[in-house]
This record gives C-alpha cells, structure tokens and sequence, in this order.
C-alpha cells in the first residue's frame, strides 16, 4: 500500500492508501476520492516522504521525519531534505544497483525467471512505458539514491 497525503481545491489536507499510483489516478478519475471534510472531488497528491517496506518496522529517523508537511499545509524544508536523505540510504541498503539492466531484471524476476530481490537502476520514458504495460510494478524514484552527492 501507498499513502498519499492529499488535498482538495480547497486545500484540506487527508491520506488516501492506494495499492498504485495507478490506483489513486483510477480512483480520483473515477470520482471515488474527495475531501473528508468538504467533499470536493477536485483532489491532488500532495509532497509526501515515501516510505519502502521491507517487512523490517521503520527506523525511528524516518518515523520522525515521515511527514514534511506541516498542519497548515506548507513544506518544513529541513524535515524534507532529511526525509529524502533517510529514503536514499534505505534504497541504497536495502536494494542491489543493475543500472542499465534494471529492465531485463525486472522482467525476470516478474516472470519467474530470477529470484525475486530488491533491484535499483535507470530505464529511459519508453522503457518504463513497456514495463508498466506488461504490469511489471515499479517505482521512479523522485531524486537520485545518491542524493545529494549525484552525478
């Protein structure tokens, strides 16, 4: 599951859990999402720090930092950048870099071909596309892992 913290047009801040990005768009289009407090169906995503569960409870530095957004709705940029750089060390520990191999190893591991096992790496916008389209699920991660030391 994804949480999301949400807003409407006028700007109430709530969560929604997703199983995909897919699933919110759906989900949103489809008018199924609005405000718990006005009941808007005009809802956005809002920045979020994203979370990658690993069946191991979280750390309690990215407990602390889960959430930059404050309660009137603006970004604590300290908490953020600290956010990120939690999330970066998750993804470099806990994940195996294959660089331009990220597509071929994503399709095997969806079909069966490879033991299933946390994998990093790049693919252009067409071949995302691709794996999106065979429901290979995946994410784009918003910075790179080697934030803020990138490349």
């Amino acid at each position: 599951m994804i949480v999301y913290n949400l807003a409407c047009d006028q700007l109430h801040p709530f969560e929604g859990w997703f199983t995909s990005p897919a699933d919110f768009e759906n989900q949103r289009d489809r008018g199924l999402v609005e405000c718990p407090v006005c009941a808007s169906k005009l809802i956005e995503r809002k920045l979020h720090a994203p979370r990658i569960n690993t069946g191991a409870p979280p750390s309690t530095k990215v407990e602390a930092v889960e959430s930059a957004t404050q309660s009137d709705g603006e970004i604590d940029h300290v908490k953020l950048r600290e956010a990120m750089l939690c999330f970066a060390n998750h993804v470099r520990e806990n994940t195996e870099y294959v660089g331009e191999q990220f597509a071929d190893e994503a399709r095997a591991m969806h079909y069966g071909d490879k033991e299933h096992r946390g994998i990093r790496g790049r693919a252009d916008r067409d071949t995302a596309e691709a794996l999106r389209e065979e429901g290979i699920e995946f994410a784009s991660l918003p910075f790179p892992v080697d934030f803020p030391n990138a490349h």
